[in-house]
C-alpha cells in the first residue's frame, strides 16, 4: 500500500515521520518534486513556415 501525505505543519510532520520510522512494517521513500528547467531555445522555430496570427488561432479555437 502506498500513501502520500501533505503535511502543513512542519514540526508535526517531523514528529509523524519519526513515529512512522519506528514501525517495523513501514518503509519510507523520500521523494522530491523536481522542476524541469525549460530551455526556451528548444522551442524556437516551431511555427516556422506557418502563417499563424491571433485571428487564425481564435477562429480555430471557437470552431469547437
Amino acid at each position: 500500500m502506498r500513501i502520500i501525505l501533505e503535511i502543513e505543519n512542519t514540526e508535526m510532520g517531523k514528529a509523524l515521520i519519526n513515529f512512522l520510522k519506528q514501525l517495523p512494517f513501514v518503509k519510507m521513500k523520500r521523494t522530491r518534486k523536481v522542476k524541469k528547467k525549460t530551455n526556451i531555445e528548444e522551442i524556437f522555430g516551431i511555427w516556422k513556415g506557418r502563417e499563424i496570427s491571433q485571428k487564425t488561432i481564435r477562429e480555430k479555437a471557437w470552431r469547437m
